[in-house]
Formats: structure tokens, C-alpha cells, sequence
């Protein structure tokens, strides 16, 4: 499956969110449109416009359905229980990076505190052996007369 056809696949399911009434990255009320789908696509500006045959056959079909059938009266417009869960998913979301976070650092602590003792006693050894190797290099001098 290449990037094209996986592309085309984001463009299908954003579009079926968007008509379900369920989007992910876009306001759930509102016409459709094929910057909503391509938003809701997670996709960069205008790309949509890059599969003409998606567009033709499928998506402009679609907007004009769901365009005809849309009454912005009886629309969702602002639907606090939807912000509040979104509010609340954000909110765990952030809590679990938290904590995450917490974890790594604290496991970066104890390799530091680990690596430090490590250094710490070759640093030692290291002294012990030079004191070692001065005391065996010390030449004695007789002094005869």
C-alpha cells in the first residue's frame, strides 16, 4: 500500500467521522466541507485537492448531501457536555505524561546516583594504584664515604 493510497484511506475515514457526526480534530457542528475533511484528515493545507478522484467521486457527492440536510438550528452548536469530556480526556491525557515523565526522571536519577558511586570508586582505585606505583619506583641511594 503506498502513501498515496494510505493518504485516500485518512481522507475516507475523516469523512465518515465527519458525516457520523464523531470528528477527532475539527468542531462537530458546522457544513462540511473539503477543508473540514482535509483538516480532519490531519492533513496540510489544501492537499485534499491532490486526489481529484476522491473529490469528484466521493467527497463532493457527499457535501452536497449532508449540505442539503443540515439545518444549523437543530445543530449542536455548543454542546458543553462534548467540551467538558474533551476537557476531561485532555486532562487524563496529561496526567498520564506526567507521570511518565516522573518515571524517566526518577530512573535517571538513580543511573546518576549509580554512575557517580561507580566513578567515585574507580576514582579510588585509581589513587590507590598511583601510591602503589610511587612506592615501588623509589630508588635508595647508598651514600658510602
Amino acid at each position: 500500500m503506498g502513501t498515496k493510497d494510505i493518504t485516500e484511506a485518512r481522507l475516507n475515514n475523516a469523512l465518515v467521522r465527519l458525516l457520523k457526526g464523531e470528528p477527532e480534530r475539527v468542531k462537530k457542528h458546522g457544513k462540511l466541507s473539503l477543508n473540514r475533511i482535509n483538516n480532519e484528515a490531519g492533513l496540510g493545507h489544501s492537499y485534499i485537492h491532490k486526489f481529484k478522484d476522491f473529490v469528484d467521486d466521493i467527497a463532493i457527492p457527499a457535501i452536497e448531501k449532508f449540505n442539503k440536510e443540515y439545518d444549523p438550528n437543530t445543530s449542536e452548536n455548543d454542546d458543553p457536555s462534548n467540551d467538558v469530556e474533551k476537557l476531561k480526556k485532555k486532562l487524563k491525557k496529561e496526567i498520564a505524561l506526567k507521570k511518565k515523565y516522573r518515571k524517566e526522571k526518577d530512573e535517571a536519577v538513580m543511573i546518576q546516583k549509580e554512575l557517580e558511586m561507580l566513578n567515585s570508586t574507580l576514582m579510588f582505585r585509581v589513587y590507590e594504584l598511583q601510591e602503589k606505583l610511587r612506592s615501588n619506583n623509589i630508588i635508595e641511594l647508598s651514600h658510602n664515604k
